[in-house]
């Protein structure tokens, strides 16, 4: 939607979106309960790099009652969702005839010529073969793991969204869990505590680690000097090594007026499981370290690309390994009103906190969750787990079996596509950017090291536009449309 929102309306372009479902909202912008909130303020959700005030200016159009602190807002994610729809619904106004949605899936791509050549499986209907000159793959998010083998299982539910598929269930029992601490399971207990269950819910996971709380410090600017600094280390060793980003990192916190040992402290604790934390959010709720959260986010928002396309393989198994985990955490905070309902809860008893899970197994009775204290049983559980980033859905695990099998595309060791970090170009066999081929999202991660945020999507998306403006061009005299393919998940 931040392709189409950013790319040139034009004579010379036809835009083909191949997608099997409708195009809006997504997964987790579809739900309409106020509970759900968006875990970053209004100001920084607009689609549009060229208009970043964009949803708050919807906002103060169409909701303006959820603006309680202006742009700073965390509005429901149902807003963003009805945001997302009517931004799709003008720009299909935007392209008119020059805009065309194929309910379909694309089951396979490759280069015929100067030209892509696509195969569309779609509901009744024998294969068809389309082609164009652009091809764009748009294909959502990771989808739900499934750690345990439970899928099919009764009383248990593989992906948390839509919440109404599961909170009946739910609701009509006095034992449930989550299996995950990330956002989505979040989403899951500010559900139930939004419907006023009486029943216990329990949060479990292998880490049992929560994001932090957002605070309230005003966002870090972007420093040129930093990005210098990341490519004169390059160049001076060839790629830099863990103690080399540890340093870059030290540099920018001194520069906040933070010590070494506050960052190191802060990631310890953020990376202890949060039970006993949790508690501690039913008052005021507060971040760990809020300058170091502050640092993070900048780091996460402006150098953590150029980090890790900078890093020897050494350093990226080292940020794997010992930093990946808390800086997430830092990075993505709870809204502080999501965090005092989860301590609310935990301190009346009706939220638990497990770490160290083991197995999650059918029983007579529901299920049992095996975790560090032993064996809990309840009636229902809700997965709230992911994929690795990068793994594609089902509905298109067979374009990129294809992609990679002709090798015209080639998997990232850390998930994803292998793409050109200048342009998202995806990168052949041979180490070289395939002409007309570009990866958005998720399936991008791998050579990107953050790709989950809006402004990273949209940054992202505005390069590729920009880069199909350019295949486009101005012409002097009227020539045939230049179509371009966006593929959805």
């Amino acid at each position: 939607m931040s392709l189409l929102r950013q790319l040139p309306v034009s004579d010379d372009l036809s835009v083909s979106v191949y997608a099997d479902r409708v195009i809006g909202p997504g997964r987790a912008y579809a739900e309409e309960s106020d509970s759900a909130l968006l875990n970053r303020q209004a100001f920084a959700m607009s689609i549009s790099a060229e208009e970043p005030d964009e949803f708050v200016d919807w906002c103060r159009m169409n909701e303006p009652e959820l603006l309680v602190d202006g742009g700073h807002s965390f509005v429901p994610r149902w807003a963003y969702g009805r945001y997302l729809r009517q931004s799709t619904q003008a720009r299909a106004l935007d392209f008119g005839d020059s805009l065309t949605r194929i309910t379909g899936r694309v089951t396979d791509a490759a280069r015929e010529g100067d030209v892509w050549r696509l195969v569309v499986q779609r509901p009744g209907h024998a294969p068809e073969t389309h082609r164009h000159d652009v091809v764009v793959l748009a294909l959502g998010s990771s989808p739900p793991a499934d750690p345990y083998r439970l899928e099919g299982t009764e009383r248990y539910t593989q992906d948390p969204y839509p919440v109404d598929g599961w909170l009946p269930s739910v609701l009509a029992g006095n034992t449930a869990a989550v299996i995950g601490t990330g956002l989505s399971a979040i989403d899951v207990a500010l559900a139930v505590r939004a419907r006023n269950w009486a029943g216990r819910l329990l949060m479990a996971s292998r880490q049992g680690v929560l994001p932090d709380v957002r605070s309230d410090l005003e966002p870090m600017d972007f420093d040129p000097d930093v990005g210098a600094l990341i490519r004169r280390v390059r160049l001076k060793h060839g790629g830099l090594e863990w103690e080399d980003v540890t340093n870059i990192v030290d540099y920018l916190a001194v520069g906040e007026g933070l010590r070494r040992s506050e960052v190191r402290a802060a990631f310890r604790a953020i990376s202890e499981p949060a039970g006993a934390r949790l508690a501690g959010f039913s008052g005021r709720p507060a971040s760990i370290a809020p300058e170091v959260q502050r640092l993070v986010i900048c780091v996460a928002q402006y150098y953590a690309n150029d980090l890790w396309s900078a890093m020897t393989r050494s350093a990226r198994s080292a940020m794997v390994a010992t930093a990946h985990v808390p800086f997430q955490a830092l990075a993505n905070p709870l809204p502080a009103r999501s965090a005092q309902v989860l301590g609310d809860m935990v301190v009346d008893g009706a939220l638990t906190v497990r770490h160290g899970v083991r197995d999650v197994a059918p029983s007579a009775t529901g299920l049992v969750v095996s975790s560090a204290v032993g064996d809990e049983a309840v009636e229902y559980v809700v997965n709230a787990t992911r994929t690795p980033a990068g793994a594609p859905s089902g509905a298109a695990a067979s374009l990129v079996s294809s992609l990679v099998y002709a090798g015209t595309a080639r998997r990232n060791p850390y998930g994803g596509l292998r793409v050109n970090v200048d342009d998202n170009a995806i990168i052949g066999r041979d180490g070289a950017s395939v002409p007309g081929l570009y990866a958005l999202g998720e399936i991008a991660s791998g050579d990107l090291y953050y790709i989950s945020s809006i402004a990273k999507i949209r940054r992202r998306a505005r390069a590729v536009a920009r880069s199909i403006a350019e295949q486009v061009g101005p012409v002097p005299v009227p020539v045939p449309a230049a179509p371009v393919a966006v593929s959805g998940g």
